[in-house]
């Protein structure tokens, strides 16, 4: 027999019967879904606005009065509500945006849920002014907590005004936690900038306490919005990209990886005109550039993707911030091929004046001062070390220009192994190729197949590094080469560039096979931490795939048996050590392209030449023949350039002579 435990309940953490169930009062009800719906003032021009722009408005007035603490006013020239619509619209899931179980699952309009405006009205004074094209009088509701007055007449334009004053009057926790003025506004600027960047269409105006802080004209197309807000020197370094396969449109601005910002605040991801945040979104963009900048810097991009809505579920979050993908590996494929596809497409060597991040305006203006969003790592320091020393460079290069005359070509023969810290050869010997010189100074390769895609050289389209003059190639302060080009110079980083060369070179290897490994003579002993043994267990077929073959032998001690042919044997400790350090803090067996990329990246960067190493003209020639055929030349596997340019122009403009 069931038994009403409505008598017999207790609470064991007092002892105490436990109360009653009841239904909660619909105040208490729409505080609490103010609560998920109304984090701060911001939180309310969304809402606000996103009805705007489902009402068809095409103008659209923002109104803020300290912070949005006071007053919050947005203005539209919308399709207006009629009486009835108007009183219906302050009822808790009151909504014209669905009618029906299914219309869920196919969600074209930017609000459905039905809870902005009574929630709103439940935590401040509201006011609704609105008017149809089709009426002569507009009609005015006000809302205060739990108080609803009748629908009267009022004077007022075609469409809807919606005015909030009092945020959290009777909130007193919630209003305690708002923050200054200042920092309230620059949220609103920022929920501001991501509608506004996806409607280019819609003209918006923003004025905080009388003051204009946004103005912003119907636009002609987004790179035209992103100069609103960022600034046109931005806007026109972003690469275009654009994509419409498998029932998904990408389109969108990327930055350059010489562009890249210090926290991620600068990516603007949109679904079908709405702004999302989303792991798979952020994380194929993060792989697009991964060797392309280095891994604590984060890129600029703006992508609009457009999917069916019955391929997406964004009824997850009640700010609907957050979706759920039926397919995500196609999304993911997606975004990262056709950032991919571009870059391929684009010669991403930096200019030497933009080794430094360019001055991208602050979305927030004025008010800029906190993070955005939680989990941010928005920062405000400079790179002032990579400054000083890119200047360093630059100066040292103007004084070797004015005391050194050009030199004559050398004419060189083929071309020996390049030295190192290894030894009088280093390991790369046999990567380097064999080339003839021809009469123009350029070096025809001769490389054994496999090792380089086939056939002569590329010619140079938009996507190559610049073609260098051979014959005149200078090692500066045995770290840099400075080369002359047709429309100035380059300066290339000798470590990284070779970086670069041998990780493409071992990528190609490994993927027709375990790379090529030597024996060693008497096993290499080697003391680890006693979990860096069950690694070697769990990473066995990627080891093998490295041209490894490691065993344990004891509880803290693993023998190493055979190792790539590309490192020495005096280096060989030192590497195992550091790619067990990173293999240990990997979770599960990862085998996957990531980890081999990632070891084959550490494999290249101790086998490269270092800064400091002297080379020859022929050891130049030899590493600068190979700038051509290697993809992503411009980065080092880390992420760092190779090169910058430096234009005729540049170089007047330092000697003064424009």
């Amino acid at each position: 027999m069931r038994r009403d435990c409505r008598s017999h309940c207790v609470d064991l953490r007092t002892d105490a019967p436990m109360p009653q169930i009841h239904v909660l009062p619909d105040l208490l009800v729409n505080k609490i879904a103010a609560g998920e719906v109304i984090e701060r003032p911001a939180s309310v021009v969304k809402e606000l606005i996103e009805n705007s722009l489902d009402a068809g408005a095409k103008r659209i007035e923002v109104t803020i009065e300290q912070g949005g603490r006071k007053l919050i006013r947005v203005a539209d020239d919308g399709g207006g509500m009629d009486v009835d619509d108007l009183a219906l619209a302050v009822q808790p899931h009151a909504t014209s945006k669905i009618t029906r179980e299914e219309d869920l699952f196919g969600i074209r309009t930017m609000g459905f849920r039905g809870e902005a405006l009574p929630s709103i009205g439940a935590v401040s004074q509201l006011r609704i002014v609105s008017r149809q094209p089709s009426s002569d009088a507009a009609h005015e509701i006000r809302v205060t907590a739990d108080r609803i007055e009748l629908v009267t007449a009022a004077s007022g334009p075609v469409g809807t005004t919606v005015e909030i004053r009092e945020l959290f009057f009777n909130v007193p926790a919630r209003q305690k936690f708002l923050r200054t003025p200042q920092t309230e506004m620059g949220h609103i600027t920022e929920q501001l900038a991501r509608i506004a960047l996806v409607y280019p269409q819609i003209e918006f105006r923003l004025t905080h306490n009388g003051r204009p802080v946004h103005q912003l004209r119907p636009a002609g197309s987004v790179r035209e919005r992103i100069a609103d807000f960022f600034g046109k020197e931005m806007s026109d370094s972003l690469l275009e990209v654009a994509r419409d396969e498998r029932g998904l449109k990408i389109h969108g601005y990327v930055g350059r990886p010489s562009d890249s910002r210090s926290s991620a605040r600068w990516q603007y991801f949109f679904l079908n005109g709405r702004y999302i945040r989303d792991r798979f979104v952020g994380h194929a963009v993060r792989e697009a550039y991964r060797g392309l900048m280095e891994a604590h810097r984060y890129p600029v991009v703006f992508l609009a993707l457009e999917l069916p809505p019955d391929s997406v579920d964004v009824n997850v979050h009640p700010t609907k911030i957050e979706v759920r993908w039926r397919d995500s590996n196609m999304l993911y494929s997606q975004i990262l091929s056709v950032i991919r596809d571009r870059f391929l497409n684009t010669d991403l060597t930096p200019g030497l004046m933009a080794v430094r991040s360019p001055q991208i305006a602050d979305p927030t203006g004025e008010f800029s001062g906190e993070l955005l969003d939680a989990g941010d790592t928005a920062t405000t320091g400079t790179d002032s070390e990579a400054e000083r020393r890119h200047r360093e460079i630059r100066d040292s290069i103007a004084d070797f220009f004015k005391r050194n005359p050009r030199p004559a070509s050398p004419g060189f023969g083929e071309p020996p192994a390049i030295r190192s810290e290894y030894g009088a050869a280093s390991p790369i010997a046999a990567y380097q190729p064999v080339g003839t010189v021809d009469p123009g100074g350029m070096v025809e390769s001769t490389e054994p197949p496999g090792l380089l895609p086939p056939g002569p050289p590329s010619r140079l389209g938009e996507g190559e590094p610049d073609r260098i003059d051979l014959g005149t190639v200078l090692q500066v302060h045995r770290s840099y080469l400075v080369a002359e080009t047709a429309d100035g110079l380059v300066i290339i980083d000798q470590h990284a560039l070779h970086e670069r060369i041998l990780f493409e070179q071992l990528s190609q290897e490994i993927t027709r096979g375990p790379l090529e490994s030597q024996r060693l003579l008497l096993p290499d002993m080697i003391d680890v931490a006693p979990d860096q043994v069950a690694v070697i267990e769990a990473h066995a077929d990627t080891l093998a795939k490295l041209g490894f073959e490691m065993t344990p032998y004891g509880p803290s001690t693993i023998a190493v048996h055979a190792v790539p042919s590309i490192l020495r044997p005096e280096r060989v400790t030192a590497f195992v050590r550091d790619m067990l350090d990173r293999l240990a803090v990997r979770s599960g067996p990862a085998t996957g392209e990531i980890l081999i990329n990632d070891l084959l990246s550490m494999m290249a960067c101790k086998a490269a030449v270092k800064a400091g190493d002297p080379l020859d003209p022929a050891e130049i020639r030899s590493l600068l023949s190979k700038r051509h055929h290697v993809e992503r030349s411009t980065n080092c596997p880390h992420g760092r350039p190779t090169s910058l340019r430096f234009t005729l122009r540049d170089l007047e403009r330092q000697f003064k002579r424009v």
